[in-house]
C-alpha cells in the first residue's frame, strides 16, 4: 500500500474518531444522552472550530503514530503496530474534546482532563479499540 494513502487514511480515521468523541461528549454533557451534538457557543466556540480541532487532534495522533512506526521492530510486529495505533488514538481522543468554556467558565486546573477525558473512559476505550481494528482491517484490505 502506498505510504501516502496509508497516512491519509490514518488522518481521516483519527480525525473522525476525534470528532465522534467530541460530539458524543458534548451530547452527554449537554443532554445526558448519547448522540451527535456539535458544540455551538457563539463568539466563543463555533462548529467550524470543533471540526478544525478534530482535524488537528487527528493530525497529532497521526504524527505520534508516524514517530512510533519509525522503529523497525515495531513496524514488523503486528501487536506493536496495534499498540502504537491504540496509543495514537488515545492521544487524538485526549485532544478531541471541545474547549471547556463551551460547558462553562468555572474549570479548575486539571479538572477538564479529569471530567472531559478520564471520566469518559467508557466512551474513549471503545472508540480507540474501534480505530485500532479499523486501521488493521484497512491495512489488510489494501495490501
Amino acid at each position: 500500500m502506498p505510504k501516502l494513502l496509508s497516512r491519509v487514511l490514518d488522518l481521516v480515521l483519527l480525525s473522525f474518531a476525534a470528532a465522534l468523541f467530541g460530539a458524543c461528549l458534548t451530547s452527554l454533557v449537554s443532554t445526558g444522552t448519547y448522540g451527535w451534538m456539535v458544540p455551538d457557543a457563539p463568539y466563543v466556540y463555533e462548529p467550524r472550530d470543533f471540526y478544525a480541532q478534530a482535524v488537528l487532534a487527528g493530525l497529532a495522533g497521526m504524527m505520534a503514530l508516524m514517530l512510533a512506526e519509525r522503529s523497525a521492530r515495531l513496524r514488523q510486529s503486528p501487536p506493536g503496530r496495534a499498540v502504537a495505533t491504540f496509543a495514537a488514538a488515545l492521544l487524538a481522543l485526549y485532544l478531541a474534546p471541545p474547549s471547556p468554556q463551551v460547558f462553562g467558565n468555572t474549570w479548575a486546573p486539571g479538572e477538564a482532563t479529569r471530567e472531559l477525558f478520564l471520566a469518559q473512559l467508557h466512551m474513549v476505550l471503545p472508540i480507540a479499540l474501534a480505530v485500532t481494528a479499523l486501521r488493521w482491517g484497512l491495512q489488510r484490505v489494501l495490501r
